[in-house]
């Protein structure tokens, strides 16, 4: 079982872009950036700005997705989770295991040769036997073209005669012609023949049976010694097949049901998120692409498929509409057929998709957090009631490789996120030691063309941890853009925010180690459940400044 882990949390990009751009803005102003004001008259207003900046969310999310952001043709924006490949070779359909055979040459009615008596001249005994060759699954192959492997042939003569023996096996070609040998055995003694394989095909047809079967031919001339011939007399030979290979096999090879494995999706959306959390994707997918390079139909399935928690806590089947019929269904359940190619060597292909329409993965992905677990399988040849025409070459394969798309597309609201920050700027120390600063306003100028609204709050804490002051309490500080019918940002919002900070406030910004910061975020018009997309030409701009006005030198 393999363990696949996906990306960081979308949580983690949105507290990248509500608050880090936000309020780490507070943090980006050069204290060397001081206003010597000294040499001046007396103001009452002085504006100091901050930052001014525009933040592109496609820039955003891959850094913070570790490069699954991937964007569509009319750039919107989707996350890509990917399994590795899995695969089934040929290797694992078919094996051709060693064969072992024995031959009995029958000498109890030689002709001419009495029992007992000494033997000269030259003596003929043919056999023409079948053997089956084994195959581990009941495949009735028809031909093999082999790429190795060894022929063996051994005779035992226990005569005390010279023996030659021819062996022919028409069913084993060398191109046009048949395997034929000849093997010289001397009286009581035992010979041996190895032939490389190869250069051969292996043709059942010229069998009785037309699979399986082949033919062997023997003739064995026995030339006598003066010898008598004794009734227990045997002449033996076997021969066996090892250590095959094959470019090619063609046959029938019976049903078959092969396991895929076993993968695990691991799913870590918004777990930073504190609040009670809702949020729809209304359009997920699990895209399976399917290649075939075998001569057969492969029908693809699945044996399992269900969520569960990150504990390994089981939380719900996975359903699916196998049929097209309107029939959702637990696992196993079979995708459509998977043809063969048109012509061995091809490849075909094909694509799965579980979507919205045709299954429950819009209702479980998401529950959070959890992942998903799946396992898949390959039948082959079905239907048991006729004979299948397949092959199998030695490079042929099926490989399946999985994609869930989780584009940027729904609704949410009910984040709820918080952060702290050390924080250390002065508001005294941009001016001269005689400036009194009675106040100070912080004013942000927000033009979002994001689909999402953020209201956010601002605590300074002292270098203890103590609770200063509040300048912030959830106001309204970034509205999303203005949408289209399709959910689409077709005009920025602009929105000018002043933050008002007294003199006791500036005293406190003064003293301020840390800002503590609660973001709550919702996508635009979320209790209406409003989808939204999100595309790659969404922009943020953020301009800050700081106003101070007091007896300022």
């Amino acid at each position: 079982m393999k363990m696949v882990t996906l990306g960081p949390s979308i949580m983690k990009k949105f507290k990248f872009i509500f608050i880090s751009v936000i309020v780490l803005t507070l943090l980006n102003c050069n204290k060397s950036d001081t206003v010597d004001l000294s040499s001046l008259q007396t103001y009452h207003h002085v504006a100091i700005p901050l930052v001014s900046a525009e933040i592109d969310i496609q820039d955003m999310l891959e850094r913070d997705t570790g490069g699954v952001v991937s964007t569509g043709n009319q750039g919107e924006l989707f996350l890509v989770y990917t399994t590795p490949p899995m695969s089934m070779s040929a290797s694992e359909v078919i094996t051709l295991s060693d064969q072992s055979f024995d031959i009995d040459i029958p000498l109890g009615s030689l002709s001419g040769v009495p029992a007992g008596i000494p033997f000269t001249g030259t003596v003929t005994v043919q056999d023409t036997s079948s053997y089956d060759f084994m195959f581990p699954n009941g495949e009735e192959l028809t031909s093999i073209d082999f790429s190795s492997g060894l022929l063996t042939i051994s005779v035992d003569n226990s005569l005390s005669h010279e023996v030659s023996m021819t062996f022919t096996i028409p069913s084993l070609l060398d191109g046009a012609s048949p395997f034929t040998d000849v093997l010289v055995v001397p009286a009581n003694n035992t010979a041996i023949t190895q032939v490389n394989l190869s250069s051969y095909d292996l043709d059942f047809t010229q069998g009785n049976v037309g699979f399986n079967e082949f033919i062997v031919q023997t003739e064995a001339t026995i030339t006598g010694s003066g010898a008598p011939i004794s009734s227990t007399d045997n002449l033996t030979m076997s021969f066996g097949m090892s250590s095959m290979n094959f470019n090619q096999i063609n046959g029938d090879l019976k049903y078959q049901h092969f396991d895929l494995g076993t993968e695990e999706t691991v799913f870590d959306i918004f777990q930073s998120s504190f609040g009670a959390l809702s949020f729809q994707l209304t359009n997920p997918e699990i895209r399976l692409d399917i290649t075939n390079s075998f001569g057969f139909d492969v029908y693809m399935g699945m044996d399992s498929m269900y969520y569960e928690d990150l504990s390994g806590n089981f939380i719900d089947h996975i359903l699916y509409d196998s049929t097209a019929q309107g029939n959702l269904q637990q696992a196993p359940f079979y995708f459509p057929v998977v043809n063969q190619p048109a012509t061995p060597g091809g490849t075909s292909t094909s694509s799965i998709v579980m979507n919205a329409s045709n299954s429950s993965i819009d209702e479980l992905i998401n529950a959070t957090p959890k992942q998903m677990v799946f396992s898949s399988s390959a039948s082959i040849n079905l239907d048991t009631n006729i004979t299948n025409s397949n092959y199998v070459l030695s490079n042929s394969e099926i490989s399946v490789s999985s994609e869930i798309l989780l584009p940027l597309e729904g609704y949410a609201g009910g984040w709820a996120l918080g952060d702290t920050l050390a924080f250390d700027f002065k508001v005294d120390e941009l001016f001269s030691s005689n400036t009194t600063i009675e106040e100070s306003v912080i004013k942000f100028v927000t033009t979002n063309g994001w689909p999402i609204e953020v209201a956010f709050t601002l605590e300074l804490l002292d270098g203890s941890g103590s609770l200063l002051t509040s300048i912030a309490n959830q106001e309204l500080i970034i509205e999303s853009g203005m949408l289209d019918a399709s959910g689409k940002v077709e005009t920025p919002t602009t929105k000018v925010t002043e933050l008002f900070c007294d003199s006791t406030c500036v005293n406190n910004l003064n003293e301020t180690k840390f800002v503590v910061i609660n973001v709550s975020a919702n996508t635009d018009d979320f209790s209406n459940q409003r989808a939204v997309k999100i595309y790659n030409d969404y922009k943020l701009g953020i301009d800050m400044a700081i106003m101070v006005a007091g007896r300022i030198f």
